[in-house]
Order: structure tokens, then C-alpha cells, then sequence
């Protein structure tokens, strides 16, 4: 065999695959990506003044076999609401503008109308001169829908809320007017002329007077939060606040004998509502004293960590604990029945938990009977 002939049987055994063979598979793979995902190309050569649309682009507008692209046909298949946008665009991109990326509604050929997110470039020669544009669509209907219906479902409910903020306002207000007169009253009647009788009566108008009062100024706490919650937040010391709540408890902690300390020193301040934090320490370390075990003098101590950028406030007392497999999803709860209690402490933590979401944190709780209970506040 002829060194020829051999090199000509070799470079075939050698020969790499066609240039043309590549772009098929190259061609095929984005394809299957394309019809996947919904997307579909085009392009406008300003040159040769054509326009082309390949076959998903076709499936995605509904247009018939034969149906030839023409530039002064497209805006038929933009929502009338997007044409300005479109035109503008068109000439940007004309002009240079890097490129178009927007979410808009389209219209296919058969007059149905969807969502696309539509992205357009301009394409240049080696000069910088814009010579066409070139894009992708991919249908985003089901997306854009369901968007839209949770859009809407936000707005509702905020707008329930904020009627439901305005009526309990107004209830709150008005019946604090009453109240106030029930208490003015009960301030000028002479207890000592009563008869025995009546005076038993009228103390219990007086204490009757005296827990709707209670429960009124609860309930326009309550409503404040969310108007409190959007005041800006400020850097505050923990330690500082953590004192500030000793103080308000002096009464309590020196005579229940209870021991507090903290410990602040991986986190020792904090962005926050500083009217919320007061209250949530004042609230978790009573809750901590009240629910004391009979076996032990309280003991309450609070720290702050971080964890992978997210910082927990805790607050841990060893007092005699809550069931929580019964009680769980009672704990927080403002309608327990233990709020005719004047110890109870159901409706401040009602309160925390609600300050604490308002803020978009969250408070999780451990505890076991006779033991203690732990409050976690992520921040």
C-alpha cells in the first residue's frame, strides 16, 4: 500500500466529525432546552430587512405553518396595554441600549392573550453598528397568574386588616370613654353611707370597672403594634435594656428573692423597636418570677447568639414549667381561662408574640413541667 493511500485511509479513520454534524447536536439540544422551558427565539436582520421566528416561537404564538414574520406585524401581538413599551424599547435597542428584560402581556396569533418574559438584544458587526436585534420569549402565564392572585390576596387581607385595626380603635376609644365614666362615678359615691349590702355590690362594680378598664387598655395595645412596628429601628444596648426591665420589677424580684443575670457579651447590641423590647424583656422575666416552682427561689437569665447570621434572644427561668403537649397552642393565646387571674400573664405574652411578628421574627418556647421554660426569640 501506497504511503499515499495509507494517509488517505488513516485521515478518514482520523477524521473528526463535520462542522456540520455539530450544529445539529448543538442545534437538537437547544431545541429540547427551549421547548421545555416554554422559550421561543427571534431575530430582525436590518440589513437583509427580514424577520425570523423559529419553530417554538410559532408554538408559543399559534401562528399557522405558513405564516411569514413581517416587522410592521408585531406589535399585533403585544397587549395594547405594552405597545408603548414595545416602540420604546425597539428604538433603544436600535440605538445601542444593551438590552430589553421584561415581564409583559403578549397576544398569539388566534387572539389569546398570556404573560411573557420577554429579553431583546441588539446584534452589531465588528464595527459597533447595530445591525438587527435578536430575543427570547418564554411563556410565564401560570406563574404571572398565580402572582397576580397572591397579589391580590395581600391586598385583601391587608385591606380586612386595616378595617378591622380601624374598627377596633374605634371600639377601643369609645368604650375607654365609657369605662372612664363608670370609674369618675365609683370615685364620687361615699362607700362608708352604703348599707352592707350594697357596699358588697358596689365593690364588685368597682372591680368589674376596674378589669374592663384592664382589658380596654390591652386591646388598644394590641391595636398600636402594627403603627408602633413601622417606626424606625434603632441600636439598642441589650444589657441597658435588660436593666431598664429589673427596675420596672424591683418590687416583684426583691420580694420573691428572684436572681437575675445576663450575659450579652457575643451580642451586646441590637437594630430593634425599643418600646417592643422593653416590653418583651419586662414581660418574659415577670412571666419567669410569677410562674415560680414552690421547691425553688426564681432564677431568670438572658442571652443573645448568632447563628449563621440570625440572632436569637433567650430568656430562661426554672420555674415550674408548662405541659406543653396540652398547652402548646394555648401559651400565646389572649382568651385563655386563667386571664381572670390578675397574675395571669397569657394576654402580655399574646402581646410579645405579636410585637415579635410584627417585626418579621418569631418566638418558639421549650419547657418541661418543674423544670423551667425557655423562651427562643429569633430576631
Amino acid at each position: 500500500m501506497s504511503e499515499k493511500s495509507q494517509n488517505g485511509f488513516f485521515s478518514f479513520l482520523n477524521k473528526k466529525p463535520t462542522t456540520t454534524t455539530k450544529d445539529q447536536e448543538e442545534s437538537f439540544f437547544y431545541e429540547q432546552i427551549a421547548a421545555m422551558v416554554g422559550a421561543g427565539s427571534w431575530r430582525i436582520d436590518f440589513i437583509n430587512k427580514k424577520s425570523f421566528i423559529d419553530d417554538q416561537m410559532r408554538n408559543i404564538l399559534e401562528t399557522p405553518e405558513n405564516y411569514t414574520p413581517s416587522l410592521k406585524h408585531t406589535l399585533h401581538f403585544f397587549d395594547m396595554e405594552y405597545h408603548d413599551v414595545v416602540v420604546n424599547s425597539f428604538n433603544q435597542l436600535s440605538s445601542g441600549t444593551p438590552s430589553f428584560d421584561k415581564v409583559i402581556k403578549m397576544v398569539t396569533y388566534t387572539n389569546k392573550t398570556f404573560w411573557a418574559h420577554a429579553i431583546s438584544k441588539p446584534i452589531q458587526d465588528k464595527k459597533g453598528k447595530v445591525i438587527g436585534l435578536r430575543g427570547v420569549v418564554v411563556n410565564v402565564d401560570k406563574e404571572k397568574e398565580r402572582e397576580l392572585m397572591l397579589e391580590k390576596a395581600i391586598e385583601t387581607v391587608e385591606a380586612n386588616n386595616s378595617r378591622l385595626f380601624t374598627f377596633a380603635d374605634y371600639v377601643s376609644h369609645n368604650i375607654k370613654s365609657h369605662v372612664n365614666n363608670l370609674e369618675l362615678t365609683s370615685q364620687l359615691v361615699d362607700v362608708t353611707k352604703l348599707p352592707q349590702d350594697q357596699k358588697e355590690l358596689f365593690n364588685n362594680y368597682k372591680e368589674i370597672a376596674e378589669s374592663l378598664n384592664g382589658t380596654v387598655a390591652r386591646l388598644k395595645e394590641v391595636v398600636s403594634i402594627q403603627n408602633r412596628a413601622a417606626q424606625p429601628l434603632e441600636a439598642i444596648n441589650l444589657e441597658e435594656a435588660f436593666e431598664r426591665a429589673k427596675t420596672k420589677l424591683r418590687t416583684l424580684i426583691e420580694q420573691e428573692e428572684a436572681y437575675l443575670y445576663c450575659d450579652f457579651s457575643e451580642v451586646p447590641t441590637i437594630e430593634y423597636n425599643p418600646s417592643f423590647l422593653d416590653n418583651i424583656l419586662f414581660t418574659l422575666i415577670k412571666n419567669g418570677i410569677i410562674n415560680k416552682s414552690p421547691a425553688r427561689k426564681p432564677e431568670i437569665k438572658a442571652y443573645c447568639l448568632e447563628n449563621k447570621k440570625k440572632l436569637s434572644l433567650i430568656i430562661e427561668d426554672n420555674g415550674k414549667g408548662h405541659d406543653l403537649d396540652r398547652n402548646k397552642d394555648q401559651l400565646f393565646h389572649m382568651t385563655r381561662s386563667s386571664d381572670n387571674n390578675e397574675n395571669s400573664q397569657s394576654v402580655g405574652l399574646f402581646i410579645v408574640k405579636n410585637e415579635i411578628e410584627a417585626l418579621g421574627g418569631k418566638i418558639e418556647v421549650t419547657s418541661k413541667l418543674g423544670y423551667g421554660t425557655k423562651f427562643i426569640i429569633t430576631l
